[in-house]
């Protein structure tokens, strides 16, 4: 059985400000899809929702389809726990605008994180998931109703900061339009090798089924802080993170993070070379 990891970048490290001019750098890389934050890559275009017109996500997707590219997800980065309940609402409907968008453009889901507070203990309080769970539940509700998937990651320090809670808000939602984006250097905190290990472990042990997208970058720890750099180019066990990986998902896509324009090609061999050892391996 041919296993596939397909990979793409986020459309905001690339230099463009138009759909054409994101198109044509993606299609030089050869990166087969591209994560899409629309304010982020299209500042002077999306100023309100009222810009995700049918017409400008058909622009999008024409010219992605030109270069034998697609958008795997649109990245809307919403504060889904903002105390401010008016700002949390604004929040929320710009979700829902990408939510609706989404289908012109052939995307897969709509991904965000899950915010945090003013300090850990209440960023970590069961106040502050219950919450979250609210703004979720109205997310997936609505993304029901228009046949899209809310995806949510994970990350230590936010309000969704372990793959048991992550289990837990995927229980209590109960919808198969919520799923999972996983980034094991978002979710660890420690270059030690078994802790690492465990860690994964613990995520697909929990959350496995739901995963449905990677973000793929590496790290390394200095005088006690981490410090993201370009995948495989720090401390993450990919070898053991793929052997995961291919228990799951066989075909499955990636976002190269931190990765430019220039940095896209060698880095993607990188991996590419560390996915076909592992996928050798499991055969």
């Amino acid at each position: 059985m041919q296993h596939r990891l397909n990979l793409g970048v986020r459309g905001h490290d690339m230099p463009c400000s138009t759909p054409e001019e994101l198109a044509n750098i993606l299609g030089k890389i050869g990166a087969s899809h591209v994560q899409l934050a629309l304010k982020k890559s299209f500042p002077d275009i999306v100023t309100s929702p009222a810009a995700l017109t049918p017409a400008f996500g058909h622009a999008i997707r024409t010219a992605l389809e030109a270069k034998n590219c697609r958008v795997s997800v649109l990245g809307c980065y919403i504060d889904p726990v903002h105390p401010d309940p008016a700002v949390r609402q604004e929040n929320l409907d710009w979700f829902k605008a990408n939510l609706r968008f989404a289908k012109y453009l052939g995307a897969d889901m709509v991904g965000t994180e899950t915010g945090t507070l003013s300090d850990m203990e209440k960023t970590y309080s069961e106040e502050n998931f219950q919450v979250l769970l609210r703004s979720v539940r109205e997310l997936t509700d609505f993304a029901e109703k228009i046949g899209s998937i809310v995806a949510i990651e994970p990350v230590w320090g936010h309000t969704l900061y372990s793959p048991e809670l992550a289990q837990r808000l995927l229980g209590e939602i109960n919808s198969p339009c919520l799923r999972l984006i996983y980034d094991p250097v978002n979710l660890a905190n420690s270059a030690d090798i078994e802790e690492q290990h465990q860690l994964m472990d613990r995520m697909y042990r929990c959350c496995g089924d739901a995963i449905i997208l990677l973000h793929l970058k590496d790290f390394v720890m200095e005088n006690g802080a981490k410090h993201c750099r370009l995948a495989s180019d720090g401390v993450l066990d990919y070898d053991y993170l793929f052997d995961l990986v291919l228990k799951y998902t066989p075909y499955i896509d990636g976002i190269l993070e931190e990765a430019s324009d220039l940095a896209f090609p060698d880095t993607a061999e990188k991996i590419r070379r560390r996915w076909e050892a592992a996928t050798a391996k499991n055969a």
